[in-house]
């Protein structure tokens, strides 16, 4: 496993998750940056970037990570969304097919001013597709399509809780988990349905965000105590159980 740097202070905690969990993944796989950017398309010193956080790096090579690792690629966008929305406030780059730049800079000889150019272009392109899936989103919710078919997007001031009781359980509208864990640092829709799960109950757990931070973990700790479960800031089956009551 590699030695990995110390993340820089000040790191924003969303980009932060997302490179711990480059990391892991990189680790999983248990080969070097070179191997990594012959199996992805993406340099080398891209990758540098992205695992020593000076950069979000696109979904497209987060994609090729969590395939060669064999990664939830679902959860993983999650993550990826989040950092990348906390990195650029105006929103995330639209996952999809992509020319990374890196491969266009290695084919081909670009003066500074043409790289500008092309990533504004990119940026643009970008856009454009966010936009476009954002109007597709409200036109399939306003036809009927039911809630199960996309994942809910994170929203500036954090996801909805939808809540309902089947089979005398309480849900949230993001999980149906009763046993997956989720902890401190973990992030996802699991966290999410933990956050609403513990406002319902009337335990502050911080902004619905997604993230599984100390805010979160004091919520659960306190959810647990009025429980009699065992007091460890850890959301198993005995702590989903309490939170579904």
């Amino acid at each position: 496993m590699a030695q990995w740097k110390a993340l820089p202070e000040g790191l924003k905690p969303q980009v932060r998750e997302l490179t711990i969990r480059l990391r892991q993944l990189k680790d999983q796989v248990g080969i070097g940056t070179a191997a990594l950017a012959r199996k992805t398309a993406y340099s080398r010193s891209s990758w540098e970037r992205y695992l020593h956080a000076r950069t979000v790096p696109p979904w497209p090579a987060v994609e090729a990570l969590g395939r060669l690792a064999g990664a939830d690629l679902t959860r993983l966008q999650v993550v990826w969304e989040l950092a990348e929305r906390a990195h650029a406030p105006t929103g995330p780059r639209a996952p999809g097919p992509e020319t990374p730049v890196d491969a266009v800079t290695a084919a081909e000889p670009i003066n500074a001013s043409a790289r500008s150019q092309r990533r504004g272009i990119v940026w643009v392109a970008a856009s454009v597709a966010v936009l476009a899936a954002l109007g597709a989103t409200v036109w399939l919710v306003s036809a009927g399509q039911p809630r199960s078919s996309a994942r809910a997007p994170v929203q500036p001031a954090g996801y909805a809780c939808d809540f309902s009781t089947r089979d005398g359980r309480l849900y949230a509208g993001h999980s149906s988990t009763a046993d997956r864990l989720a902890v401190l640092n973990s992030a996802g829709e699991d966290v999410v349905e933990v956050q609403c799960l513990l406002a319902h109950h009337g335990f502050d757990p911080g902004r619905i965000d997604g993230l599984f931070g100390e805010h979160t973990e004091q919520a659960v700790m306190a959810l647990q105590r009025a429980g009699g479960a065992v007091v460890d800031g850890k959301v198993g089956p005995h702590t989903w159980a309490l939170l579904r009551t």
